[in-house]
């Protein structure tokens, strides 16, 4: 009699490269009961943009500076943390890992879009010089795992959106960003001639 193979199929690997960071955050705060966290930024100076990114998860903290594009950041990210620390313990957990994406493989192509429209109006609204810092927390109140803040204008502005996703929390960012820059402008428009 031929032996019976207890097979279950593996998981499916996160469709882009954000899910993959999100799920291995998540599981780093639920394996190991550490509070987790992601942190991207991004910088403008006279419009050249440069981006940053942290993992912090108990005691450890790993970090990548200065790289030209998101895709970049979030991939070299992951190989210094691969290179220094075990995460996974499993076959089935390393398939979370934000490993083996192509660069238009780390955002859905909604969030992609909506990315790109961000970046853009922060060019229009605060003169190609603004920083966006978006933090990811696994946190048990879906509004508050994405949290993204603008600042602009050496510290005298930030703007904060947040949501359950980060195209949730770009969009809210956005919000408050064209109502704040069109009140400004509605400001100097009104402002008497002296």
């Amino acid at each position: 009699m031929p032996a019976t193979l207890n097979a279950r199929p593996m998981p499916q690997r996160p469709a882009n490269g954000l899910l993959a960071w999100e799920a291995t955050i998540g599981y780093l705060r639920l394996q190991y009961r550490l509070d987790a966290r992601l942190t991207l930024q991004a910088a403008a100076d006279a419009g050249v943009v440069t981006w940053s990114a942290y993992a912090v998860w108990g005691q450890n903290a790993e970090q990548v500076t200065s790289k030209a594009s998101l895709a970049s950041t979030l991939r070299d990210l992951w190989a210094e943390i691969d290179h220094k620390h075990v995460i996974f313990e499993s076959r089935e957990a390393m398939l979370r890992r934000p490993a083996n994406y192509k660069d238009d493989e780390w955002l859905d192509r909604s969030t992609q879009l909506l990315f790109d429209q961000m970046l853009d109006v922060f060019h229009i609204a605060f003169s190609n010089a603004w920083t966006l810092t978006i933090i990811y927390e696994p946190v048990e109140m879906a509004d508050l795992r994405f949290q993204a803040r603008v600042g602009a204008e050496k510290g005298e502005l930030s703007l904060l959106g947040q949501g359950a996703t980060l195209q949730a929390a770009c969009r809210d960012v956005l919000r408050v960003t064209a109502q704040t820059h069109i009140q400004r402008r509605t400001r100097k428009v009104d402002k008497p001639a002296s």
